[in-house]
């Protein structure tokens, strides 16, 4: 193996390091080929004739066609790219060969972000950065003991300018994140309809859903009813809902106001709200309900600024066919008809505090595994099991109150969450999706939540506290973390969100923002961005002025000895430049001893490395003026 060979085996392992995350997202036996590819280029340094590269390309992008169905796009393009590149390592005949394929490693570098931009992936990057400026630095003829350390050194001091560049460039008006997959799939799994055990199914997925940031004072985690969606049609067994036009129309309502910043990635469009929204933000529109709909296209991730009333009460004014619908109900459950009638015999204010007390008192029990539903599910589960989850509460209160004559409808959606104090956030989780009802009463919807009259534990602390005990029915580990073990969750958390909100979701609002508290200017224009590109640049000149002036200080050992002549020039111990070893030590014999022994030793040190040893040990110099500069 020749020298450029030699000094090519490093670009081939920094390119199977970056390349390594693509493959969670590209088919596998393209990653398996480009590895091999890779590998065999390593080990043969004789290259394949120019006849055989010539249709493994096209048997390439046909499979890429085949598994994906498009050549163009965030998959296509970058499997694309992936197999050029694995290919191109089959043509590196001389050393400016290679450097065209460690340059194309770098565009390799960032393919992944386009997939995921997690914090651990940032971290993948630096690494990847850092394997192919290593490679560079071998390419360079660097020793490969050195090659390390010069290549953490160039990254170092790039990195006050990259930042100057991230912040100072313009952004685009949507973050990084807005380019999806088109094979996303929502995050918490709630479906358009319920029927018995679609919600708690998702108990046990401890996914994130959203996150949130309040200004000023939050609310309490039992008011923090999240609205995703409303269903207001039943069929005996399950509640289905209708996007668009409800057909009624709001009124403003009692409460307190909030604002709030959600970051979600929206479920089929639709944007989870706290109660009743009163302003849509950008990207987003109000629809009949208070729900809220986004208006960007696709499913990304994205941040809304909203505004809610919290309230558990909305004036509302329906059609006489609306309410005929909210009282609408399939033939059957004969008893639970009865049963309505009761409870709504002392009239229809006094229903749900008695239709609660029912629940309360009626050895109702709130579990995970109830037992199957068939035939007349309401009759079945208030007069036969009596036990549920949230989902068969909702379902069966919402059925008493039509059955009552008061129209009523299913919410869908989250209830509470988990307050990270560390990074000063809500972390709302698919494992907190719930169920309630609302019932409209003196022309105002009322939200009733009948899972509070049976598990009140649920709606004040949070499903994280409800969950061990639900995990031991259903025959899963059932104990909490340790507290050592959730601080240091929330901490990762904190820093995840941190890196979402000002990394990811750095985009052209964010930053207007941070010109303006720096001083830059009101608005990104030419001038603000110049000042941000010349305050940036002073930064980063830094630490590169630093290491040209050690630079400039000379070889270890050089620097040392000037340094050792200096510091006894101090003493008024004068030993020229033309003087060797053994004439300074004869000239510091009036140093105190100890001084003088560690003078000694120095010496004696310094002449073993410049005179007496074979090579150049480098790592030794370096040590040596460390000491030399410690001796005073």
């Amino acid at each position: 193996m020749n020298e450029i060979e030699a000094q090519g085996w490093p670009v081939l392992l920094a390119l199977l390091w970056t390349m390594s995350p693509l493959v969670w997202h590209l088919p596998p036996w393209l990653m398996a080929v480009c590895a091999l590819a890779l590998l065999l280029r390593g080990a043969s340094p004789r290259l394949p004739p120019r006849w055989l590269l010539l249709p493994a390309l096209p048997l390439a992008a046909t499979g890429l066609w085949l598994s994906l169905g498009t050549l163009v796009g965030r998959e296509g393009g970058v499997a694309l790219l992936t197999a050029l590149i694995a290919f191109k390592a089959f043509e590196t005949r001389s050393l400016r060969d290679w450097r065209v394929l460690l340059a194309l490693g770098f565009f390799l570098a960032a393919m992944p972000l386009l997939f995921d931009q997690s914090p651990l992936m940032a971290v993948w990057l630096a690494l990847s950065l850092l394997s192919l400026t290593w490679a560079a630095a071998r390419l360079a003829g660097e020793p490969p003991r050195g090659s390390w350390r010069q290549a953490g050194l160039a990254l170092a001091l790039s990195l006050p300018l990259m930042l100057a560049l991230f912040v100072a460039m313009p952004r685009l008006s949507q973050p990084l994140w807005s380019m999806t997959s088109e094979s996303r799939l929502s995050a918490s799994g709630l479906g358009d309809e319920m029927e018995p055990g679609n919600i708690s199914r998702l108990i046990l997925n401890r996914a994130p859903a959203f996150s949130v940031v309040f200004d000023g004072q939050p609310p309490r985690q039992d008011q923090l009813y999240w609205r995703v969606m409303l269903l207001d049609s039943f069929d005996g067994r399950r509640w289905q809902g209708f996007d668009g036009q409800r057909g009624e129309r709001a009124g403003e309502g009692k409460g307190r106001v909030l604002r709030y910043q959600l970051t979600l990635n929206p479920e089929r469009g639709r944007v989870p709200v706290l109660e009743r929204a009163l302003r849509a933000g950008d990207g987003s529109h109000l629809e009949d309900g208070g729900l809220l709909r986004q208006d960007r296209r696709g499913e990304e991730l994205a941040r809304y600024a909203l505004e809610s009333r919290l309230a558990a009460t909305f004036p509302a004014e329906l059609t006489p066919e609306r309410k005929a619908f909210y009282l609408r109900l399939p033939p059957g459950n004969s008893r639970s008809r009865q049963l309505a009638l009761r409870l709504a015999a002392g009239g229809a204010q006094d229903f749900p505090s008695a239709a609660l007390d029912f629940l309360r008192r009626g050895g109702f029990l709130y579990t995970l595994a109830p037992p199957r539903l068939d035939g007349q599910a309401i009759d079945g589960f208030l007069f036969g099991s009596r036990q549920g989850f949230c989902e068969h509460y909702a379902s069966a209160f919402a059925f008493l109150a039509r059955a009552a004559g008061i129209p009523a409808r299913v919410a869908v959606g989250y209830l509470g969450g988990e307050y990270n104090p560390a990074g000063r956030f809500w972390l709302v989780r698919s494992s907190d999706a719930h169920a309630w009802t609302e019932l409209w009463l003196d022309g105002e919807w009322r939200r009733v939540d009948p899972t509070a009259a049976v598990a009140p534990g649920r709606v004040e602390r949070g499903a994280e506290q409800a969950l061990p005990a639900l995990r031991a029915e259903s025959g899963v580990a059932a104990t909490l973390p340790p507290q050592w073990l959730r601080r240091a969750r929330q901490q990762w958390q904190a820093a995840s969100f941190v890196w979402q909100q000002w990394v990811v979701g750095y985009d052209a609002e964010r930053q207007r923002g941070l010109f303006r508290r720096l001083g830059l200017g009101e608005r990104v224009d030419g001038g603000s961005v110049l000042r941000a590109f010349a305050v940036g640049l002073a930064l980063a000149m830094a630490p590169l002025a630093w290491w040209w002036r050690r630079r400039a200080a000379g070889e270890p050992l050089p620097a040392g000895w000037a340094l050792l002549r200096r510091r006894l020039a101090r003493r008024g111990i004068e030993v020229s430049a033309a003087q060797g070893p053994l004439e300074l030590l004869r000239a510091s014999r009036s140093l105190p001893r100890s001084d003088y022994r560690r003078l000694r030793a120095l010496v004696e040190e310094y002449v073993a490395l410049r005179y007496r040893r074979s090579g150049e040990d480098e790592a030794g110099a370096t040590r040596w003026q460390r000491r030399a500069r410690r001796w005073k």
